[in-house]
């Protein structure tokens, strides 16, 4: 397993005990009696944001063919571009559908943050493409140039 793969390991597992801690706070919550909607909503965003990265591990390894971690994190990134570019919106549903769509909205952009800058990286020309452009190939002068 290479070092994303192990970065991606890395922020699943933050994610799940970031979903973790919530849920743990919900519990003492409802015991306490001061639940509110925005407990929830937290749990609602810390599992979005789990599920991106848990896609991302799903592919570094997966039970039938397995990818890189640089295809598997450009891979979920481009699901993440399209669930915001796609997203319909929630006319019909009440308040609760409204904020699921938010939670989803909100964990797919917060996965494109974290892993903008890998995502530039991974872009980025290869060696041997940045090496020849350094290279001065000489022009032929045209008539104009020359000195007469």
């Amino acid at each position: 397993m290479g070092r994303l793969e192990d970065l991606a390991v890395h922020y699943a597992n933050a994610a799940r005990w970031e979903l973790s801690e919530a849920l743990n706070r919900i519990a003492s919550l409802d015991d306490e009696g001061t639940l509110h909607d925005k407990d929830l909503g937290r749990i609602a965003y810390a599992y979005q944001r789990m599920s991106w990265w848990q896609q991302v591990t799903d592919l570094t390894h997966g039970s039938e063919e397995t990818v890189d971690g640089g295809t598997a994190l450009m891979t979920v990134r481009q699901r993440a571009q399209e669930s915001l570019i796609n997203a319909r919106p929630v006319n019909n549903g009440g308040l609760f559908a409204q904020a699921m769509a938010e939670s989803r909205r909100g964990g797919a952009r917060a996965f494109l943050d974290a892993t903008e800058k890998l995502a530039e990286a991974l872009a980025l020309p290869s060696d041997q493409d940045v090496r020849s452009a350094d290279i001065d190939i000489p022009t032929t002068a045209t008539s104009e140039s020359r000195p007469s």
